[in-house]
């Protein structure tokens, strides 16, 4: 008994009751994989190359390679596009024959799609942004229902960011800080202030957030929307109201190295207002920003059986505190940064 008919219109129900939201899509085609339609591109071939920024025009038609195995999907024309750098690449296909679909795949065809969307550009056209490494891609130009016609693709790339520089007193004096950004983190501590981070994914807006912290100064924090080589200035925090209680940390460096869980909440003062913060313990690090304040962290302890928990957030002051293996549940109360002197 053949069952594939009645699985895929199943899919096809279930992905029309959705609406053909993009999420439904990525969904509907990572499904239709599972079911046993993963070598749906087996019997195709990359025929045409397009640039990271390129605009072509195509065709859809009966000679070209037919997706089979798909329900929904039709015939297909694969572009291969190759990166020269880490960076966001963007692909929209436009027509006014049919309803477009895109679909980003590696270069073995190979499901899942790293993208797909079949209507964000509007009007039956499909638009699809997304941050890739450096590498070799295949762009597949479809449409739903078997349709056929003329369309226009194009692409557009903007590399990765560069960051790098020297972070300062205002004095001039070079800082130990931690530099974060789109998710990848440098110390900048040997040398003394240098710091160094390349190939940056964008955000949606294609710029991208540099968070810098050190300890006894306020959080540095900037939205930049290209590369930039710069000397950071930081701000001392100065003497701040502290809404913390005291505590004592055990020396025990029989427990150097072992593995703890810590947790707790980031709090404003004596409040029970969650703060959006970033966490840092003995080198691993979080943000409490799910409306909670909540951090949950595993770290080990340096060599004298301790933790360092140290608690930045964007208009408060810095909390830098010590801990042993005993007292792996805090809660961190902030003060804002206009309270200090």
């Amino acid at each position: 008994m053949n069952e594939k008919p009645t699985l895929e219109k199943g899919i096809l129900r279930l992905y029309m009751i959705a609406q053909r939201t993009t999420v439904a899509l990525f969904l509907y085609v990572i499904v239709a994989f599972a079911l046993g339609v993963s070598t749906a591109f087996a019997q195709c071939v990359v025929q045409s190359a397009i640039q990271p920024d390129d605009r072509v025009v195509g065709t859809l038609s009966a000679d070209d390679c037919m997706l089979q195995q798909f329900f929904l999907f039709g015939f297909v024309d694969l572009y291969g596009i190759t990166l020269p750098s880490n960076g966001r690449l963007t692909v929209r296909m436009d027509s006014t024959q049919l309803d477009s679909l895109l679909i980003l795949l590696d270069t073995d065809l190979s499901p899942p799609p790293i993208a797909a969307d079949d209507h964000s550009g509007g009007n039956g056209n499909a638009l699809m942004s997304v941050s890739l490494s450096a590498g070799t891609y295949v762009i597949a130009a479809t449409s739903f229902a078997r349709e056929t016609g003329t369309y226009t693709l194009s692409t557009s790339f903007l590399e990765g960011v560069d960051l790098s520089g020297t972070i300062k007193t205002v004095g001039g004096t070079d800082i130990c800080a931690m530099v974060l950004a789109s998710g990848q983190f440098m110390f900048s501590c040997n040398p003394p202030g240098v710091f160094s981070l390349t190939g940056l994914p964008r955000e949606t807006d294609d710029t991208v957030k540099r968070q810098i912290y050190a300890d006894g100064f306020f959080p540095k924090i900037d939205t930049l929307p290209d590369s930039t080589n710069e000397d950071v200035v930081m701000t001392r925090s100065g003497v701040c109201p502290n809404y913390n209680i005291p505590y004592e940390p055990a020396f025990v460096p029989g427990s150097a190295g072992e593995l703890i869980h810590i947790a707790g909440q980031v709090l404003l003062q004596n409040s029970e207002t969650p703060i959006c913060a970033m966490v840092l313990a003995n080198g691993q690090y979080m943000f409490s920003c799910d409306g909670t304040g909540s951090y949950f962290l595993k770290i080990p302890l340096d060599t004298n059986g301790q933790f360092k928990l140290q608690v930045y957030a964007d208009g408060f002051a810095p909390s830098i505190r010590t801990f042993d293996e005993f007292k792996t549940t805090n809660i961190v109360r902030m003060a804002r940064a206009i309270e200090c002197q």
